[in-house]
């Protein structure tokens, strides 16, 4: 599409899905838009692991988060000044919007300074510990379990949560019908024998599916 329209183009990515969990070949993106000219945005929203793509020479502006990981409320536009200027200037939510409090702006900083820092890393290690034990090789610590059905979906979710465990169930129209799931979001809080408690209750249930 990219070599057949020379009109301006912006390409839009997450980094790692929301629903799947999968992480997008945003290094590949940023070659093709870098050999194209177009203009990249990409969404970091979920990528406490990584990808950490490599941006240069590639016209960008990252967008994520300040809750999720980081704990707070709010987002954050990154990207050369005009850009910058230019969401600010024109870009409705956030022209309509109201400022962030001090104190969430204040934890945010806070928690990015943890999240750079010698705990963060090991913190960082510790999920991706846990994601490889619930699933191995599984690249970000949004975890999908497919079930299909929205009626399994929720029936699962609530025999999860009377055993402790709040695994939400996500249905159309969030995801395509025929795909409704259990979510997994892992976190370097959980501890070692919730993270077990998750595993054999996943397997108890894939045990009793039909």
């Amino acid at each position: 599409l990219l070599a057949a329209d020379e009109r301006p183009t912006v390409v839009v990515t997450d980094s790692v899905f929301s629903m799947d969990g999968d992480v997008a070949p945003v290094d590949d993106v940023a070659r093709l838009c870098r050999s194209q000219g177009a203009f990249l945005v990409v969404d970091e929203a979920h990528a406490m692991l990584g990808p950490a793509p490599d941006l240069g020479g590639v016209a960008h502006v990252r967008v994520g988060t300040l809750s999720k990981a980081l704990g707070s409320v709010g987002g954050f536009v990154t990207g050369p000044r005009p850009f910058v200027d230019l969401v600010r200037n024109r870009a409705r939510p956030s022209i309509f919007s109201t400022a962030v409090p001090p104190s969430a702006a204040a934890a945010a900083l806070a928690a990015l300074d943890v999240a750079c820092s010698d705990e963060g890393a090991q913190l960082k290690a510790r999920l991706a510990s846990l994601v490889a034990r619930v699933r191995p090789g599984h690249p970000s610590p949004i975890i999908p379990v497919i079930l299909g059905d929205e009626e399994a979906a929720l029936a699962a979710s609530d025999a999860l949560l009377a055993d402790g465990l709040l695994v939400p169930a996500i249905r159309p129209p969030t995801v395509a019908p025929g795909t409704s799931r259990l979510r997994v979001t892992l976190s370097a809080a959980h501890t070692d024998d919730q993270v077990d408690s998750l595993v054999e209750a996943l397997s108890s249930l894939a045990s009793r599916a039909p």
